[in-house]
C-alpha cells in the first residue's frame, strides 16, 4: 500500500512538473526568431512565399491609392524590414492601387491641332508650346513633349510641347560685283537659291556682274530662301 502512494505521488509530481514547464517556465524561454524581409514592392503573392519560407503569416490591411507605387504590389509593412519575429506571427502590410493616373499619348511628329485632339481624347491639356529650330522636323510639327509619352499624368494636366520652327535663319552671303555664275554657286553652297533676276545698269561694275541683291548681304534668312539678283547689262 505503501508502495502504491508512492507511486501515485510520482506520477501527481510528474504531471505537475510537466505542466509547469509547458505553461510557465517554456513560454518565458528565450525563442529563436526570425528575420523579416523586404515587402514594399512585391506582389502578394511574391511576399506570401518569401514570409511562409520563413514562418511568418502575411496579414492584408487595407487597398489604397498610391503614385510611388505601382498598383497591386505591397506598401506601408510593418514591422520594418530587419526587425525580429517568433514563427507564427504576423506581417501587415497595404496593397497599392491605381490613383486614376492616365498615360500621356504619343505627340511627335503631329501639329498642334491633332496634338490638342490627342491630349482630348486621353483626358489631358495642351499647355506651353516652344518653338525650337530644326533642320530636320518639318515647320509645325511637334518635336518633343513633357511630359514624354507613356508617361502618367493626373487627368486634366498639361502637357508642355516643342514645335518645330523650321531651319534656323542664315546669314545671307554678299555677292555684288560677282559674275551671275559666281554669284549663284555663292548662293547655293550658302544653302539659298537664285530667285528672279533683273537687268539694269551701272557703269562702276562690269558687264554681267551682279549689282544688286535682295535680302541684301549679311540679312538673315533661312535656308532654301530665294535671292533676287540684279544683273549688269
Amino acid at each position: 500500500m505503501k508502495a502504491f502512494g508512492t507511486v501515485v505521488l510520482s506520477i501527481v509530481v510528474t504531471a505537475a512538473t510537466y505542466l509547469a514547464m509547458h505553461f510557465i517556465v517554456a513560454p518565458r524561454l528565450p525563442v529563436a526568431g526570425v528575420d523579416v524581409p523586404q515587402l514594399d514592392g512585391l506582389t502578394a503573392e511574391q511576399a506570401r512565399g518569401l514570409l511562409e519560407a520563413r514562418g511568418l503569416l502575411l496579414i492584408l490591411d487595407e487597398e489604397r491609392p498610391e503614385e510611388r507605387a505601382a498598383p497591386g504590389t505591397l506598401i506601408d509593412q510593418h514591422p520594418l524590414p530587419g526587425s525580429r519575429l517568433r514563427r507564427g506571427e504576423d506581417v501587415h502590410a497595404a496593397v497599392a492601387r491605381s490613383t486614376g493616373m492616365v498615360k500621356v499619348p504619343k505627340l511627335v511628329g503631329l501639329t498642334l491641332d491633332a496634338a490638342r485632339e490627342a491630349l482630348s481624347e486621353g483626358k489631358l491639356k495642351l499647355g506651353s508650346v516652344n518653338e525650337v529650330a530644326s533642320a530636320t522636323v518639318a515647320k509645325g510639327q511637334i518635336m518633343a513633349s513633357t511630359p514624354a509619352a507613356g508617361l502618367d499624368a493626373k487627368p486634366e494636366s498639361a502637357v508642355d510641347v516643342h514645335v518645330s520652327s523650321g531651319p534656323a535663319a542664315q546669314v545671307v552671303p554678299g555677292v555684288v560685283g560677282k559674275s551671275r555664275a559666281s554669284a549663284k554657286a555663292l548662293l547655293e553652297k550658302a544653302g539659298f537659291t537664285v530667285g528672279t533676276l533683273k537687268y539694269g545698269n551701272n557703269d562702276d561694275f562690269d558687264s554681267g556682274t551682279v549689282i544688286k541683291q535682295d535680302p541684301p548681304a549679311n540679312a538673315q534668312a533661312v535656308p532654301g530662301s530665294k535671292i533676287d539678283l540684279t544683273i549688269n547689262d
